[in-house]
């Protein structure tokens, strides 16, 4: 994630001192009081510092599973500009999570809407993966499209995964092989792309390399932190749901 960061070195007692508090922070109540400590100073603290610890205070809920209150801190941080695309998204993982799908994808669609150009595909395949999760084929396929127009690197990362919703929603499929070549020989091949290979395999049938992949993207994200799990959840129970029919059959 881009960061902004403090100018100069901060004295003790600011919001910037609290800021370096909060991300040294060994638990999550010590960076929720660090962030509230900084936010507190309102006659000092600045508008991008303002942002920055808002986002660990969003951080720390996540970590005590206060999803709620993540989600609210992640929408006032998004109000005030820096970062907004990356708040909006913060706010949307929250949502969804919670089960609140509509808002979530509102708060997608405006990180996509307000994403630099650099960030703008990343945006848009956050979208596309909150319109599948919630049934949306059609819809994620649309968004995909779009996405790829933009996209750079990650252009054969956005390609499997248009295969896997197409796959996954029993629609036709064309370019197979073509496809999850282009995603292998890709710098995304690790990481995500595992579990679209994976996925890709399972639906083809192919059960060995369903099983090396979805293995191998379990075990990777197997000790990950409660923020990153919270953007995974979804993609992680359906990489142990495929392995556990595979393994039952």
């Amino acid at each position: 994630m881009p960061t902004l960061r403090p100018s100069a070195p901060p004295p003790d007692d600011t919001p910037e001192q609290a800021l370096l508090a909060a991300l040294r922070a060994r638990g999550p109540e010590l960076r929720k009081r660090a962030a509230e400590r900084g936010l507190a100073e309102h006659t000092s603290v600045t508008g991008d510092t303002k942002v920055l610890l808002l986002r660990q205070l969003y951080v720390s809920h996540v970590e005590l599973r206060q999803l709620r209150q993540a989600a609210d801190v992640a929408i006032r941080a998004a109000r005030l500009g820096p970062l907004e695309d990356i708040l909006w998204h913060d706010a949307s993982r929250a949502l969804f999570a919670l089960g609140e799908i509509p808002e979530a994808i509102l708060m997608q669609r405006r990180a996509a809407r307000t994403a630099p150009v650099e960030r703008r595909s990343f945006q848009l395949w956050g979208l596309a993966t909150v319109q599948h999760h919630m049934g949306d084929a059609d819809g994620a396929l649309a968004t995909l499209t779009k996405a790829m127009r933009s996209a750079q690197r990650d252009r054969a990362l956005l390609r499997a995964h248009a295969l896997y919703v197409r796959l996954d929603s029993g629609k036709p499929a064309r370019n197979i092989r073509r496809t999850v070549e282009s995603l292998r020989a890709s710098p995304n091949a690790d990481g995500y792309g595992r579990f679209l290979l994976g996925m890709i395999a399972y639906h083809v049938g192919d059960i060995r390399e369903a099983r090396v992949h979805l293995g191998a993207f379990l075990r990777r994200n197997a000790a990950v932190g409660v923020v990153k799990e919270l953007t995974l959840r979804e993609e992680l129970r359906r990489a142990r749901v495929a392995l556990s029919g595979i393994h039952s059959d």
